[in-house]
């Protein structure tokens, strides 16, 4: 189970920052959903690192991004956090928006990672295989944009549902369409702003990974992204969509582990 604390900067600005494990600190930046302070994949990681777990602004409190105005801002907020914390170059981890926010950082400050894993990133736009509209679908259609394995979307489905049981339905609502919000801030109508520029500026070895059956964000984005960052690594991962840290949790806990004891 994650610890929280919630941390002030200087700014006025108020970030909320799960941590837990020991071990070599790891940044881990969170997909569409947030952070669960039960959340089993970052458990897995955490059984081998100290994770450090920010969560975005605009997932708690829709106002955090109303001096937010366009990525290169947000990248700045997550970089005066990480001064804040003293934390210097260190492994970065993210998920979906967040590895998105993963490959943000380590363009704008290529000093800042010291290895990056991007998993099923979004980021990038190709006319020939685009990224699924993730906001134009109804609720219930969502997940099978999401998942691909029943099994591990309904374990999700079932540790949300204990982790809202204090909330009541209006509340619940509420939570999602403000994740939602959040994120339609920064990636629609297309999530690339730029980034395929800034891909060269990346410096960090670099493992990117795909579900190979993610029908949000194609598999074959790994040859774009590996394109783009000199020496990335891309490994596009079988019978796995979108939420493949859940549907492969050991697997891909282990392969990135592996990744970030090299020397």
């Amino acid at each position: 189970m994650l610890t929280e604390e919630t941390i002030r900067l200087p700014s006025g600005r108020s970030w909320r920052v799960f941590g837990g494990g020991e071990g070599r600190q790891i940044l881990w930046l969170h997909g569409p959903h947030g952070v669960d302070p039960a959340d089993p994949f970052v458990a897995a990681l955490a059984a081998r690192h100290r994770v450090i777990a920010p969560l975005a602004p605009g997932f708690t409190d829709l106002d955090e991004l109303a001096e937010i105005d366009t990525i290169h801002e947000l990248v700045l907020d997550y970089d005066d956090l990480l001064r804040h914390m003293k934390l210097a170059s260190l492994p970065i981890v993210g998920h979906s928006f967040g590895a998105m926010m993963a490959a943000e950082l380590a363009a704008h400050f290529p000093d800042r990672a010291q290895r990056l894993v991007l998993v099923a990133p979004v980021g990038l736009w190709n006319d020939a295989y685009p990224v699924a509209d993730l906001f134009a679908v109804p609720g219930i259609e969502m997940d099978q944009l999401l998942w691909r394995d029943d099994a591990a979307r309904a374990a999700h489905a079932e540790r949300l549902k204990e982790l809202a049981s204090a909330l009541d339905e209006a509340e619940q609502i509420i939570a999602v369409t403000r994740s939602l919000t959040a994120l339609t801030k920064f990636i629609w109508p297309i999530p690339d702003k730029g980034l395929r520029k800034r891909l060269r500026r990346i410096t960090a070895p670099t493992l990117a990974l795909f579900g190979a059956d993610d029908a949000f964000v194609p598999a074959r984005y790994a040859a774009d992204f590996g394109k783009g960052i000199a020496g990335a690594e891309t490994q596009v991962v079988a019978g796995a969509g979108h939420m493949l840290p859940y549907e492969k949790t050991a697997q891909l806990a282990d392969g990135i582990t592996r990744f970030l004891a090299r020397n």
